[in-house]
């Protein structure tokens, strides 16, 4: 299917950034087979079988296990990646990204005008929810409009308050009003956060979190015991032809890593979705198995409440960013899986990021420096809290506490459950916190949500109104050059006195039985591509 695009005098150089999504924050390193060295360690990075056996076959249930559930399944207020594995499954946007390509989802076409300032979508005549009914314009338009309600308290809301307006003007049309040209527009209606739901689902006594779904993807909820199992079955009415193969999708939740490795190594699984790292070496090296991964999409830290003293002065936070020794963090973390973070969020080969390290070796000497000129020259005490059945996270804080109380600062590690982490977080009931983010497709979804005044996963409320400019300057500079040195120069700031010590980006793997056919990874990142997968039985 074709995808339009108006091209009159001056719309040439809005519509090819939008085209090609513009910039994509989370567009890959390479989407090749190859080696990535970090920092010594090499390791191969495998996005797909060198060669494909034979014709996809239909039928069977693929049976994947993930360490943790997720606390909320509805599309637009999740924020926990295991929630973006299942809804990928699920929901559809209007467009979709594989690689950094902006290709059709539930929007078969669209037209940009001359001045970057409309966008016009025309739905498929063949998308249908779980339901039954038939995805239209007035569904676009409730979601999008759901989204943007600050009584929907979606995690990502800031980075559509350029929408002005969308409007239905037919079953099929659907058009939407933008306050100035957004270079990351379409890459961020490309993602999960985006999903256009069924109306009549998001209005039900159940909403989107229980055991019927609003979406309108390639599997649809059959049954689900929260924290244990989520059985998802095709939709026979999805739009793309042949997809999926699979008749169902098994999902099954274990925070306990031997369980997750023996499980894969015994059969009793087919998928196991990202191993813990101490297993990755010793799993790769099963004949029995196949793996896929080694580039990385998760960006771990430390947040510091930045509502609460003393985390509210920048000097204390800059000496415990000074404090830190993130390949330390890293190797003993992730078994050295991974790359550290010496300067902000993005690693150093995605598009926006600070290339030069901030941070080098620690610098104890100047850290206790800044301590003393923020009142604090013996240190003082602080809790750090991460969530008790995240192994490696776990690990990073006791690394952590070892680091900092070089400088004095003596940490309490607080062990919780992972939805009492997320009840205190959001109500900024913490001192520290250790976290992670996922990778985003465009570094503004990212950016605006956990950095900007009123971002849904700006935990502590931090504001900086330099970063907050550079941000939303960056949403529309079309100029792809341009916009990445914005973003380098919102990166050093959160490096210098923004709220979290960015600590590492991961090296993520999965491994699955030898029959799991059409494995096609994209680690910018996306799951959509699971509806590829077969079986060769």
């Amino acid at each position: 299917m074709r995808t339009r695009f108006l091209t009159r005098v001056l719309a040439v150089g809005v519509v090819a950034a939008l085209a090609a999504g513009c910039s994509g924050g989370g567009e890959p390193p390479s989407t090749t087979n190859g080696e990535n060295g970090n920092d010594g360690l090499t390791s191969n990075v495998r996005l797909e079988d060198d060669t494909q056996a034979g014709t996809p076959k239909s039928g069977g249930r693929l049976r994947i296990m993930i360490r943790l559930d997720a606390n909320e399944l509805d599309p637009h207020r999740m924020s926990e990646t295991s929630a973006f594995v299942i809804n990928e499954q699920i929901y559809e946007s209007l467009v979709q990204s594989y690689r950094g390509e902006i290709k059709p989802a539930i929007a078969e076409s669209w037209e940009q005008n001359a001045d970057g300032t409309s966008l016009t979508f025309k739905l498929r005549d063949n998308a249908f929810f779980h339901s039954g009914r038939k995805v239209t314009a007035a569904d676009v338009k409730y979601s999008i409009e759901r989204i943007k309600d600050p009584e929907t308290r979606a995690p990502r809301a800031r980075s559509y308050e350029g929408i002005t307006s969308v409007e239905a003007r037919d079953e099929r049309t659907v058009e939407m009003k933008l306050a100035k040209p957004n270079a990351a527009i379409l890459t961020l209606l490309s993602t999960a956060a985006s999903s256009i739901v069924d109306r009549t689902v998001a209005e039900s006594a159940g909403g989107l979190n229980g055991s019927v779904d609003g979406g309108s993807g390639p599997f649809k909820i059959a049954s689900r015991v929260t924290g244990q199992a989520i059985k998802l079955d095709k939709h026979d009415k999805y739009w793309e032809q042949g997809v999926p193969y699979l008749d169902g999708m098994d999902f099954t939740f274990n925070p306990d890593d031997n369980a997750r490795a023996a499980a894969i190594r015994s059969g009793t699984v087919d998928f196991l979705w990202r191993p813990a790292p101490e297993f990755i070496d010793a799993l790769k090296r099963d004949e029995k198995l196949k793996w896929y991964g080694g580039s990385g999409s998760l960006s771990l830290h430390v947040r510091l409440n930045t509502s609460k003293a003393p985390y509210d002065n920048v000097k204390v936070r800059q000496a415990i960013y000074l404090a830190l020794d993130r390949q330390e963090i890293l190797n003993v973390a992730n078994s050295g899986f991974g790359t550290p973070l010496n300067a902000g969020y993005l690693p150093p080969d995605r598009f926006g990021a600070v290339t030069e390290p901030i941070y080098n070796k620690p610098d104890i000497e100047k850290a206790k420096s800044l301590l003393a000129e923020a009142g604090f020259p013996n240190g003082f005490e602080a809790k750090l809290m991460v969530i008790a059945t995240s192994a490696f996270q776990v690990r990073s804080a006791e690394v952590e506490q070892q680091q900092l109380a070089k400088i004095g600062i003596k940490v309490t590690i607080e062990s919780v459950e992972s939805t009492i982490a997320d009840s205190r977080t959001k109500s900024g009931d913490f001192d520290m916190y250790q976290s992670g983010f996922g990778l985003t497709y465009d570094p503004d979804e990212r950016f605006s949500a956990s950095f900007l005044k009123g971002g849904g996963l700006n935990y502590g409320n931090w504001t900086d109104p330099e970063y907050e400019n550079l941000i939303v300057q960056a949403r529309s500079e079309l100029d792809k050059d341009k916009r990445a040195a914005l973003y380098q120069q919102a990166e050093k700031i959160l490096a210098e006195r923004g709220p979290v010590a960015m600590t590492f980006l991961n090296a993520d793997f999965d491994v699955v039985q030898k029959d799991v056919m059409g494995y096609q990874g994209d680690p910018t990142p996306t799951y959509r591509f699971y509806r590829n997968i077969w079986l060769d039985r």
